[in-house]
């Protein structure tokens, strides 16, 4: 999906208003734009974690003030599944 996004900015830059030429320039003569697009979606994906890690990270935790809760949640744009960690406040603390 980082390769289709990386292709974007080709795509859409024209349409972008006001019109400048600098944002032609860093799309299609100096790539700048979609690199650094590129470059963001990938260190983004390689911060994420899984469910297993996201247990290990709240195991060590000294506090037992919350519930967690820790899954995956199937998505339904190209069936990419989204990784959380949701904290409740425990009751009567």
């Amino acid at each position: 999906m980082m390769f289709v996004w990386f292709l974007m900015p080709f795509v859409f830059t024209p349409t972008i208003r006001p019109f400048r030429w600098s944002r032609l320039l860093y799309t299609y003569v100096l790539p700048i734009i979609p690199l650094v697009l590129l470059f963001d979606g990938l260190v983004s994906c390689l911060r994420t974690y899984r469910t297993t890690e996201l247990r290990e990270l709240i195991e060590d935790l000294a506090v037992n003030e919350y519930w967690w809760e820790i899954g995956e949640h199937s998505g339904t744009f190209g069936s990419l599944p989204v990784t959380y960690l949701i904290g409740y406040p425990r009751e009567g603390m």
